[in-house]
């Protein structure tokens, strides 16, 4: 049977008021956009939210070792380490030691895959960060393999969090990333009163009450983490 559908919040009070009242959990949700959009950003609030709700966590990254993936998380605004040194916080490394051939980046995709179905019995949340690393390079088939893993461990009673480069997937690959996902978001750049900011348009959000904001202007602060900008800016 499905798991029950509930709203996680996020911890941002701002935020979280935007998409009513949170995230959908378990699901599995999308963020796609350019480099330097904050996906990775929003994947923290959204990471932070379930470790905050007392929910255990893996992330895996392809930028940063664990402990400098933490310090960087903490730069940000969004303070891990507790969770990392009592253990309800796992970071795995992504990163292949030379070069990404199509032979490396199938053994990433299917070792990915493996993981999270053996981590799933003992962890509730998943941040996946990002796949493009590996996801322009290999096999369309094992993409979708892992595609299909994913969304079974979110219909299993998990959350899931993929963030991903925009035009970086085969595009089969990436209808089935979108179809299969429960929440959609999609971040772009803007520049709005001579301020560079970002722009998150909600393309679906399952279980979303109506009268949501579809479109929020944000912006990342080292002190609070994601910074909603107020609507008189955005419109200006």
């Amino acid at each position: 049977m499905a798991a029950a559908l509930r709203v996680l919040p996020t911890g941002n009070e701002e935020f979280d008021i935007k998409i009513g009242g949170g995230i959908p959990y378990p699901s599995l949700i999308v963020v796609e956009g350019e480099h330097g959009t904050g996906k990775t950003a929003l994947s923290l609030l959204f990471l932070l939210g379930a470790l905050r709700a007392g929910i255990a966590s893996v992330v895996f990254n392809s930028e940063y070792k664990p402990m400098d993936y933490i310090v960087k998380a903490a730069a940000s605004g969004f303070p891990l380490e507790d969770y990392y040194i009592r253990g309800l916080l796992r970071v795995f490394s992504i990163q292949y030691p030379g070069e990404l051939t199509r032979e490396a980046a199938d053994m990433l995709a299917s070792r990915l895959r493996v993981a999270i179905q053996r981590l799933s019995s003992r962890y509730g949340f998943f941040v996946i960060d990002s796949i493009s690393y590996f996801g322009s390079v290999a096999t369309p088939s094992l993409l979708n393999e892992l595609v299909v893993a994913l969304r079974d461990t979110a219909s299993s009673g998990r959350g899931v969090v993929v963030t991903v480069h925009t035009n970086s997937l085969p595009a089969e690959v990436m209808r089935e990333l979108a179809a299969s996902a429960d929440g959609y978001l999609r971040v772009t750049p803007a520049v709005i009163g001579g301020r560079r900011l970002k722009v998150l348009s909600v393309v679906k959000l399952r279980g979303a009450p109506p009268g949501i904001e579809s479109t929020i202007t944000f912006d990342v602060d080292p002190a609070f983490g994601i910074k909603l900008v107020p609507i008189m800016i955005s419109q200006a």
